[in-house]
């Protein structure tokens, strides 16, 4: 089975009208989407709803009429308040499936979804978490804040609520539907794991992946992983796109930054086992 997996496109609709020409100029008949699937830029709160009520709900129907079954899930840049609207408008269609916390089968494979990711430094923190030994970077906000459906709750203290009130990377994983076939699964985490510079930042030398989730892919030892949430990775001096836990093969493609006239993407051939990155220019 192929697939065309793309993530953090942050709702550039050139860059999503652009992997739909691909997968059906290709013959793809499943396109997995990463998370940070809906602008950031301006006012969130409300440009997002905009973006999934129309252009989502658009695009989807596009995609039932091209028969192409879509697994997708929101990031960190994604509002929480957005979660039950999306799952509505995923709910509409047969071929899309919201796969956050979930299991998805298709083709004879399962894929399962999994979107929160370690602190970082931005005011934000939907679907932050934390996980034993992990020291946050320097915070770039002076106030924190977890959305709600007008605005923010905001957290003044944050480094004691982190630490005292988040939960665990390694308990959200292990609450993840059990695959049946490991052989046959791929996880689709919106971050990569670490010690595979899959997370490699550009401004400092840090590989920013988490040690719960490699832990967990080399004890699972599934077919597959898909990571995505550090857009420059791929393509610093020391970062990767692709790399092996054992048996298992992670990915994280990366992704160019908004309005820019490149898609980056990822062909997989999921029963051959060939995985191939591609950089295109935006028609």
């Amino acid at each position: 089975m192929k697939v065309l997996y793309v993530t953090d496109l942050h709702g550039d609709e050139n860059k999503y009208r652009e992997s739909l020409d691909i997968a059906v100029e290709k013959g793809i008949s499943v396109i997995v989407n990463g998370g940070d699937m809906l602008p950031k830029l301006g006012k969130r709160h409300l440009e997002q709803p905009i973006f999934i009520n129309e252009f989502l709900r658009n695009y989807f129907s596009e995609l039932q009429r091209h028969n192409i079954t879509y697994l997708a899930m929101l990031g960190n840049d994604d509002l929480l308040a957005v979660d039950d609207l999306f799952e509505k408008i995923c709910g509409e269609f047969e071929n899309v499936h919201n796969m956050a916390g979930k299991k998805v089968c298709v083709g004879g494979y399962e894929f399962i979804g999994m979107n929160h990711i370690l602190d970082h430094p931005f005011g934000c923190k939907d679907r932050v978490v934390m996980e034993a030994h992990y020291v946050p970077q320097r915070q770039l906000s002076p106030v924190a804040g977890i959305s709600n459906e007008y605005g923010y709750d905001r957290i003044y203290n944050w480094m004691e609520y982190s630490r005292t009130e988040l939960p665990h990377m390694c308990d959200i994983l292990k609450n993840l539907p059990e695959p049946e076939k490991l052989e046959h699964t791929v996880y689709v985490m919106h971050m990569p794991p670490a010690g595979l510079r899959l997370g490699q930042l550009l401004y400092q030398d840090l590989d920013i992946g988490s040690v719960d989730i490699y832990e967990f892919l080399k004890d699972k030892q599934p077919l597959l992983s898909l990571h995505g949430h550090i857009h420059e990775a791929p393509d610093t001096e020391k970062g990767n796109w692709i790399n092996q836990i054992h048996h298992t093969v992670c990915i994280q493609t990366g992704q160019t930054e908004l309005d820019d006239k490149d898609l980056v993407y990822a062909e997989l051939d999921l029963q051959k086992q060939e995985y191939l990155r591609k950089i295109v220019n935006v028609k």
